[in-house]
């Protein structure tokens, strides 16, 4: 999971830079919030790593945008998941038609990334199936997390009409700015762009979060690069309908390739 959401953002910066569905309905305020107090921040932060006990599942659809200077380019993505780790993402508009139709699809035991326009199925396979422990990794990872970023509570937004908690991020040390951790959609993951990105000098400058003060499931995040000496880069994923326990079954996260597909094992 986390290879492909990181390919997708960094082949999007590359190339300077590319880079609706289901019903939402509106949730009240927290007790927090009707009461006139303010949440802790950093338990907002926290719990947007392994969500409210009572989020079973997530349809939607969700944008992820790059902006260059004055040059924007999108992706719309159908998103299915279960937490934390059954996912299906299914591309539904992008600028290059090739891209419309490819499919990521993971379960317990196997990842698939599906290139209709290519004929290709690719699948993972990890040593062991995922179980529990991801949740409990997500909770220590938050908790490390903790102690990079200087979290500052900025009151709430609508997002794909839901109330949401807006928490701006600010990493303590340009160490952390290279490899900052992002949250969006059912996996955390970290941009290495430090190693990984053609472009020398690239750091995050500001970073927010938009996290349902229902379901404590974040719905959107911007984040601002800046490379040396060139302009900002803006990158937005923001779920632009969004609905939740709608009852998805395993079905959802299986996937079988078509007949005529090239089939690859890149475990």
């Amino acid at each position: 999971m986390r290879n492909y959401r990181f390919a997708v953002v960094l082949a999007l910066l590359v190339v300077s830079v590319p880079l609706s569905g289901c019903a939402a309905l509106d949730t009240p305020s927290s007790d927090a919030e009707a009461s006139g107090s303010e949440p802790d921040p950093e338990a907002v932060f926290e719990a947007a790593y392994v969500y409210g006990d009572d989020l079973e599942d997530v349809t939607g659809t969700r944008r992820n945008e790059v902006t260059n200077g004055s040059h924007t380019l999108s992706e719309v993505v159908q998103v299915y998941e279960r937490p934390y780790v059954d996912q299906r993402t299914k591309v539904i508009d992008a600028p290059d038609p090739n891209q419309i139709g490819n499919l990521y699809v993971s379960n317990a035991t196997k990842n698939w990334f599906y290139y209709p326009s290519a004929g290709v199925a690719q699948y993972f396979e990890p040593e062991k199936p995922f179980d529990d422990e991801v949740r409990s990794s997500r909770a220590e990872m938050a908790a490390e997390n903790l102690g990079k970023y200087d979290i500052e509570y900025n009151g709430t937004d609508r997002v794909a009409g839901r109330e949401t908690h807006v928490l701006d991020v600010e990493a303590k040390n340009e160490t952390v700015e290279k490899g900052i951790s992002a949250i969006v959609g059912d996996t955390e993951y970290v941009y290495a762009l430090e190693t990984s990105n053609p472009r020398k000098g690239l750091r995050v400058v500001e970073q927010t979060l938009w996290i349902d003060t229902e379901y404590e499931y974040p719905l959107k995040e911007r984040v601002v690069f800046k490379p040396a000496g060139e302009e900002r880069i803006v990158m937005v994923e923001e779920f632009e309908s969004v609905a939740f326990n709608s009852g998805l079954d395993d079905e959802t996260f299986a996937f079988e390739p078509p007949a005529n597909a090239t089939v690859e094992d890149i475990s």
